[in-house]
């Protein structure tokens, strides 16, 4: 596929394209946190979920038998209580709690207030999160730890005299220290993972960002290798498709337009006999020079169709102006002097044209920054527009045209070599001059007659 109308990259270009390729690796990264914190969290919260499944178990088993330890101590230190013998309730309280491993004890009055003042075997705190696990047995939390609950009345001879609040401490499960280290191992290797997965399966979308970054600078002939995944491959594989018939339609169209400059140039040379065949020749002259300042092949083809449409503009320079024998007047040179920038809007319509619109500009600039349309000089002039300014020159010095003969070669040649450092860049002009002197490129027709004193015309050759 014809690579001429590739439009060049831009360094800002190149510096999106850069961050193209390091979008896979974002989304890579983002991806591995995100499954790392998921994993993490779901470790940690499947570890809390099984703590309280262990303690919900433990607390079955055990509250059983805190309920059976209730019963008998509520039935020993009744009598005494109510009786008054404080201290003999206390030794019995004693003596049971020593059995039951963990275990405190207190005893409240229907108000609330202490039962047995002064010795109470726990704090009375309310448990947090206090909730019932079977019939009469209560589990809740204090502080970390897991708190086991039983309430047993306790009755003297006629009524009853207070509640026994028997509480046990519950034990974590041995594995309970490692859940928030496994949690992080989870974490990390799951980040790790994910990452060198997501790295593989998506690596082929960083070429594919920097593909459609082309195509949207108008280059539909990048192409992305179908690496990573399947819906990744499938993903690159229909976008070459839709940028193959794209770019298709694209070139067909793009040869179009050229095709129909080109037609239009040869109106212009078509209007006057003396002019045909001057922009196929400007085209070879200046072609030459850019194939001995080895331009490579996209940019002489640019130099080509730049140099062949050079006066494109002169479509909408009157043919009065155009094809008047005599001198101009000077408002006939400022209409004539009007065809670069009409050459430059012309080109620059076309897609993909717009470095031949830069030649068709600047095509009459001079070095010394008295030529027009803009009056640019040096290096400000785009390289290819000064290549075709002497070629144009050159072929308008040894062609007959209808305002003066032929003139010698060797004589345009010693003009060019005049007007280097003012009208020509003094560089190329000595490489033109040099080249044609030593027989290398495109020589003129014999027939093209040595004149050495041509009518003027009163402005510059057009």
């Amino acid at each position: 596929m014809s690579t001429a109308f590739r439009p060049k990259i831009e360094p800002a270009e190149q510096e999106r394209s850069f961050r193209s390729f390091l979008k896979p690796r974002g989304i890579a990264f983002k991806g591995a946190l995100f499954a790392g914190v998921l994993a993490g969290g779901l470790t940690w919260g499947g570890g809390q979920y099984l703590m309280k499944v262990d303690f919900e178990g433990q607390a079955k088993e055990s509250g059983i038998a805190l309920l059976a330890h209730a019963e008998v101590i509520a039935k020993e230190i009744g009598n005494p209580i109510d009786s008054g013998d404080s201290k003999k309730a206390m030794d019995v309280l004693h003596k049971r709690l020593r059995a039951i491993p963990h275990a405190t004890a207190f005893l409240l009055d229907a108000a609330g207030e202490p039962l047995l003042p002064g010795a109470p075997e726990g704090d009375g705190k309310t448990l947090a999160g206090l909730h019932e696990v079977i019939d009469g047995v209560l589990l809740g939390g204090q502080g970390q730890a897991k708190v086991l609950e039983v309430r047993h009345e306790v009755r003297g001879r006629l009524l009853s005299l207070g509640t026994l609040y028997i509480r046990q401490d519950l034990p974590a499960p041995i594995w309970a220290g490692g859940i928030v280290v496994l949690a992080q191992w989870t974490s990390i290797i799951s980040a790790v993972l994910t990452f060198l997965f997501l790295s593989v399966s998506i690596r082929g979308l960083g070429r594919l960002h920097w593909v459609l970054d082309r195509a949207g600078a108008g280059d539909f002939y990048e192409r992305a290798p179908a690496v990573g995944c399947f819906e990744i491959r499938e993903l690159v594989k229909k976008t070459h498709d839709v940028l193959q018939r794209v770019g298709a339609s694209q070139e067909v169209a793009q040869k179009v337009y050229v095709e129909t400059a080109i037609a239009l140039s040869k109106t212009i040379e078509a209007k006057d006999r003396y002019t045909s065949g001057h922009s196929q020749r400007v085209t070879v002259y200046a072609v030459e020079m850019g194939e001995i300042l080895n331009f490579d092949e996209d940019r002489l083809e640019t130099l080509r169709l730049g140099a062949l449409l050079h006066d494109i503009g002169k479509v909408a320079v009157p043919d009065d102006v155009l094809l008047k024998p005599g001198a101009l007047t000077d408002d006939e040179f400022v209409t004539m002097k009007r065809h670069p920038m009409a050459g430059d809007r012309i080109l620059s319509a076309i897609p993909g044209l717009r470095d031949m619109a830069d030649i068709a500009r600047s095509h009459h600039e001079k070095w010394d920054g008295t030529g027009y349309p803009l009056g640019v000089a040096g290096d400000s002039i785009p390289l290819e527009g000064r290549i075709v300014a002497i070629a144009d020159a050159y072929d308008a010095l040894i062609t007959k045209r209808s305002y003066k003969p032929a003139m010698a070669i060797e004589k345009a040649l010693n003009i060019i070599e005049a007007d280097a450092g003012t009208h020509f860049d003094p560089q190329l002009a000595s490489l033109f001059v040099a080249m044609k002197r030593n027989g290398k490129g495109y020589k003129p027709l014999p027939s093209a007659k040595a004149v050495e004193a041509p009518r003027k015309r009163p402005k510059e050759a057009l």
